[in-house]
C-alpha cells in the first residue's frame, strides 16, 4: 500500500511539473495534499505495529519491592545500588524506569518468574529526570539521580533531613537548658547523646566508663556520682539507657 501511493505521488509531482493551467494545478495539489495525509496515516500505523509492545506486570507472578540500597554520591549524581541478582541478563525493555523531580519509579519484568518494583520519593533536593538514568549491573540495579545543583546531599530524603534537622534543634536546646539551668542536665543529655548516635565502640566505651564509676563508688572512693578521675560527671546509669 505505501509503495502504491508513493508512486501516485511521484506521479503527480510530474504532472505538476508539466502542467500550465491554474485549475489543473490547483486539482492536483489537493490531490496531492491528499496523498501526502493517507501516506504519513500508513506509515504511522505500520510503525506503531512494528514497535514491541511493553511488558505489563503478570497478576500471577509475584511483585517483590526492593528497598535496601547503597549509596554512593559525586557533585553532580546521587547513585543508588539496588540487589537483584541476574538482572544484567534481562532483556533492556523489561526494565522500565519513571523519573519525577522527587521521585523514581522502576519496574522489572518477568525475572525468573518474578516482578520488581524499586523506588523513592519525597527527595531531600530536586533532581533533573531528563538526565537521570537506570543501569542494569552484575546483580544490582544502579539508579543515577542528576542533580539540579551540584553539591553534598546530607540525606536522600526530605523527611529523613527534617527529623534530623529536629533531633539536632531539640539536643541543641536541651543543652541550652541544662547549661543555663542545671550544668548537670546538660551533660547527661549529650551523653545521651552521644550513646544514641555512637557506634559499638562509642556504647562499649561509654558502658565499661559507667560500670568502672559504679565499682570505684563502692570501693568508697567518690560519692560526686561521676566518671572516675572526672569528679562532677553524670552517673551514666540516670541517663535512662541500656547499661
Amino acid at each position: 500500500m505505501t509503495s502504491e501511493v508513493q508512486l501516485d505521488l511521484t506521479e503527480l509531482e510530474v504532472l505538476l511539473a508539466q502542467t500550465t493551467r491554474p485549475v489543473v494545478k490547483q486539482t492536483l495539489n489537493e490531490l496531492k495534499t491528499r496523498l501526502t495525509n493517507k501516506l504519513t496515516q500508513i506509515q504511522f500505523a505500520a510503525a506503531a505495529n512494528a514497535a514491541p509492545s511493553k511488558p505489563k506486570a503478570n497478576p500471577l507472578r509475584p511483585t517483590l519491592k526492593v528497598t535496601t540500597y547503597a549509596y554512593d554520591e559525586s557533585e553532580n549524581f546521587v547513585k543508588l545500588y539496588y540487589t537483584v541478582n541476574g538482572v544484567q541478563n534481562l532483556p533492556a525493555d523489561r526494565v522500565v524506569s519513571k523519573f519525577t523531580e522527587d521521585s523514581f519509579e522502576v519496574t522489572i519484568t518477568d525475572l525468573d518468574g518474578k516482578d520488581y518494583s524499586i523506588s523513592a520519593k519525597g527527595f531531600a533536593h530536586p533532581i533533573n529526570p531528563d538526565k537521570s538514568v537506570v543501569k542494569q549491573k552484575t546483580d544490582n540495579i544502579l539508579v543515577m539521580l542528576k542533580k539540579a545543583e551540584t553539591g553534598t546531599w546530607s540525606e536522600l530524603l526530605k523527611i529523613v533531613q527534617q527529623k534530623k534537622e529536629e533531633r539536632k534543634r531539640q539536643d541543641e536546646a536541651d543543652m541550652a537548658a541544662g547549661a543555663a539551668g542545671d550544668p548537670q542536665a546538660g551533660i547527661m543529655s549529650m551523653m545521651k547523646k552521644m550513646y544514641d548516635e555512637g557506634d559499638d565502640d562509642m556504647k562499649r566505651n561509654l558502658r565499661k566508663a559507667w560500670h568502672e564509676s559504679q565499682n570505684k563508688q563502692g570501693g568508697g572512693a567518690g560519692g560526686a556520682g561521676g566518671l572516675p578521675g572526672m569528679p562532677g560527671m553524670p552517673n551514666l546509669g540516670d541517663l535512662g539507657l541500656d547499661l
